[in-house]
């Protein structure tokens, strides 16, 4: 059920889609967070990348899980 907050949340202009976006910055080491283009968090670290691919593989294996719920991989630490 959506509720008020939720339909303020959605911009309109895009018909009722959603995004979210993980930056790599390697020039400062910061990954960027921003969810239907406001940046939500910033985090600096000296080990960006590790992070950032670490973030790309939980992303992906819990679409594909979501899509298939009898995949049997799972996310390492």
């Amino acid at each position: 059920m959506m509720t008020e907050s939720d339909l303020k949340r959605i911009d309109s202009r895009v018909k009722a889609k959603e995004l979210f976006t993980i930056e790599l910055d390697h020039a400062n080491n910061t990954l960027t967070f921003v969810v239907n283009g406001k940046v939500m968090n910033i985090v600096k670290t000296f080990k960006a990348e590790p992070l950032f691919e670490r973030m790309l593989k939980i992303a992906k294996f819990k679409f594909l899980k979501m899509r298939d719920e009898n995949r049997r991989e799972y996310i390492e630490n």
